[in-house]
């Protein structure tokens, strides 16, 4: 694979750079949505829109018929392998390893074990060699690496991580730097899964959602007013650990009565062994929903699994008025009826109604939110 680079000198002006976000706004779109989306005349558009055809930036759909006098519109989408980047997921279990193109297609796919996550060493090492490997096999315009844990976008600095301690401080992004010669971008994975939706999925289009990780923990991105929040040095999205109950049970953060700790799969698997569910040490929102087919036990636990997540949403809804959620990791797997019991459960909750919905991402979230951090700081939409 040879992607055409897609870097600030291919851009290249402030007319390019908003055709650009407009594109990762909205998705694909004819000359005229162009102009009216990125405020310049028809004519600029046409001579923008050339050179990045030229450039092998862009490319046209097929001829999309709408009824309106005059030739049909072409879509314009990015071209295969323009704004190829190196994305990276990091995990307790170890390191995935992708290049990833604008249009979210993957080409070559890579991953490793950690000898030791407390490590360092080990940490940084296993992202370099797999980084390295994919750099060299294409253009590409930068690497973005997906860490669970607090994070620092500015200076690259992992200011925390219970899962991989190893990729604790500003090694990890030095590393990748110093031997790709690459731009190389690290991020929270909340918020990398946040810029993914931006740019492939459920968040295209909207200026303000919330992106929320559930399973062992429980997390947020947030996009408000077309941007990223981060809070001061990246540690914004915490949700999991907002009170929630009042004298509450001890959390692994050392606070007390965090949402996780009523939210999370550590306890929908002690409320599932409570009630003598079969199978609860392994308790998921996919076999509790399920179970719920057959069993009134699980039918209830599923209803309090929803309105227990739920209430850390409620508050985010009445704090900052977001409306959308997309959601991301253990609920996803309870469906249909899952998503209906968090939506009522909101609803009863918060003032205001809200939408939920469920990612279409899948596992591959945070290595296609890793390849989206890279395409947001160079091209700043919505970064």
């Amino acid at each position: 694979m040879a992607p055409p680079l897609l870097s600030s000198r291919t851009v290249g002006g402030l007319n390019r750079a908003l055709v650009l976000r407009a594109l990762s706004s909205h998705g694909p779109l004819s000359r005229s949505d162009l102009a009216r989306l990125a405020g310049v005349t028809r004519a600029t558009i046409g001579s923008i829109v050339q050179g990045l055809l030229d450039d092998g930036v862009l490319a046209e759909g097929d001829p999309v018929e709408d009824g309106s006098v005059g030739k049909p519109a072409r879509p314009l989408w990015f071209a295969a392998g323009a704004g190829a980047a190196v994305a990276v997921d990091i995990r307790a279990s170890g390191a995935h390893a992708a290049l990833i193109d604008a249009r979210g297609d993957v080409f070559l796919e890579r991953a490793a074990a950690f000898d030791d996550t407390s490590s360092p060493d080990a940490v940084a090492g296993t992202v370099r060699r797999l980084a390295t490997d994919l750099a060299r096999r294409g253009p590409v315009i930068g690497v973005g690496i997906a860490v669970p844990g607090s994070t620092d976008l500015a200076t690259g600095e992992v200011v925390g991580s219970i899962q991989v301690p190893g990729a604790v401080g500003r090694r990890l992004r030095d590393d990748v730097a110093q031997a790709t010669g690459l731009p190389t971008f690290v991020e929270n994975d909340s918020r990398a899964q946040a810029l993914a939706e931006w740019w492939f999925g459920a968040g295209r289009g909207l200026s303000t959602y919330a992106s929320v990780q559930t399973g062992d923990g429980l997390s947020v991105g947030l996009v408000l007013d077309g941007a990223v929040y981060r809070g001061p040095n990246g540690l914004a999205g915490e949700l999991g650990h907002t009170t929630v109950a009042i004298d509450g049970e001890p959390c692994t953060c050392g606070l007390r009565g965090c949402w996780e700790t009523i939210a999370a799969l550590a306890w929908l698997r002690r409320r599932g062994r409570e009630l003598g569910l079969r199978g609860a040490r392994d308790l998921d929102a996919e076999r509790l929903a399920a179970l719920a087919r057959r069993d009134a036990r699980a039918s209830a636990l599923l209803d309090e699994y929803a309105d227990h997540v739920a209430v850390g949403l409620a508050n985010l809804r009445s704090l900052l008025g977001v409306e959308h959620y997309v959601v991301h990791g253990d609920v996803v797997g309870g469906g249909d009826e899952l998503r209906r019991l968090l939506n009522d459960a909101i609803d009863r909750r918060a003032l205001g109604r809200v939408r939920v919905v469920f990612s279409d991402l899948g596992e591959r979230a945070s290595i296609l939110g890793a390849a989206a951090v890279v395409l947001a700081e160079l091209l700043h939409a919505p970064g």
